[in-house]
């Protein structure tokens, strides 16, 4: 959902889904992250090691005609 808000550990990761309407549009996905420690890759977030917690980072998942939702991710 839009505007979710997610804790996640240290050294933990978790798989985001974005959904796409209609269901079978094909369009290209651009994920991003504000935090360093915090990756993602096609929908995986991970939370490094070296992570602070109590950081924040802001995860955008963006469509080629520029549709995007966030997910914010707390470190603990």
């Amino acid at each position: 959902k839009k505007g979710q808000k997610i804790k996640l550990k240290r050294g933990k990761s978790l798989t985001l889904k974005a959904v796409v309407s209609p269901s079978d549009a094909t369009t290209k996905l651009t994920w991003s992250s504000s935090y360093s420690y915090v990756t993602v890759k096609d929908g995986k977030v991970t939370v490094h090691k070296n992570a602070k917690a109590g950081k924040k980072a802001k995860i955008t998942v963006k469509t080629a005609n520029g549709k995007s939702a966030t997910v914010k991710v707390t470190v603990k």
